[in-house]
């Protein structure tokens, strides 16, 4: 994860600010000569290239540094091993149902799965999946009506994930079919954030004495740009690995989770989102 506020090297910024930050939040303050754009946005791009190991480039260009006073950035990249690799000879191409007339085939991967984690309700199913590192996982909401996606998002908030989260049990046997994917992201957060209600650090009215009190400063722009892979082994920067194999002969399986149909996705620590999206 990189994190940083880039300034016109007009700014002189705040000791306590860039402390607090950067020991909060591993987050990094510089100023930068705004005037010479291209040379501006290559050491940006190369602070987040360099962050998440060439995953994540290109986040910023010279047309967005040019006449910009500060840029805040925030780039995200995510590659797990599985604490239970998934087999990578049972994966298989099947219909992936996007809407009542879309369809495409994918490639699912397929696993007989002993100790994860799942439960449901009357409109979804939960799985979550662990990482090597068991504070991390890859929890899938799936809901119980194939094209009720968006029904079940309006249902959503952070109390109903919490209650599902809380009610993950430890399964003796299910059998698994989940897409592999690779998303990624680049989009503006000024739009978002204002639409939410964050508009006072956009104006001209902005109070951010705090991070610098001459000349006066507002944030004009915000970009994030985030990457997520999800493999049968998932990265091998991970210090290592357990691979189970089941047979198939000695099992019944009393549960299935098929995700062939669209979901909502998160990545989390310690049951705490740290990344959410929809696989459609």
């Amino acid at each position: 994860m990189a994190n940083a506020l880039f300034l016109n090297k007009e700014f002189s910024v705040e000791k306590q600010y860039a402390d607090a930050i950067s020991g909060n939040y591993s987050a990094k303050v510089e100023a930068l000569d705004f005037r010479n754009a291209r040379q501006t946005a290559e050491k940006i791009d190369k602070f987040v290239s360099d962050a998440t190991m060439d995953r994540i480039k290109d986040i910023v260009t010279e047309s967005t540094v040019e006449g910009a006073d500060s840029l805040i950035i925030n780039a995200i990249y995510f590659h797990g091993k599985w604490q239970h690799a998934f087999d990578k000879r049972y994966s298989r191409n099947d219909t992936f149902h996007s809407s009542t007339v879309k369809q495409k085939q994918i490639e699912y991967m397929n696993g007989n799965r002993v100790v994860q984690y799942y439960a449901e309700d009357e409109d979804m199913q939960v799985l979550s999946l662990p990482y090597f590192d068991t504070s991390y996982a890859f929890n899938i909401l799936l809901p119980k009506k194939r094209f009720g996606l968006e029904e079940l998002r309006k249902k959503l908030d952070g109390n109903t994930v919490k209650k599902a989260f809380s009610q993950l049990k430890s399964t003796n046997l299910l059998q698994i079919s989940i897409p592999k994917m690779k998303i990624e992201t680049d989009y503006k957060l000024k739009e978002a954030l204002m639409a939410i209600g964050v508009t006072e650090m956009f104006s001209n009215g902005a109070d951010l004495t705090g991070i610098t009190r001459s000349p006066p400063l507002k944030v004009s722009s915000a970009a994030h740009k985030a990457l997520i892979e999800v493999d049968e082994k998932g990265t091998t920067a991970a210090a290592g690995t357990f691979v189970r194999f089941v047979r198939k002969r000695q099992r019944i399986f009393r549960k299935k989770f098929k995700a062939d149909h669209p979901f909502i996705f998160m990545l989390t620590k310690n049951h705490n989102p740290l990344f959410i999206g929809q696989f459609v």
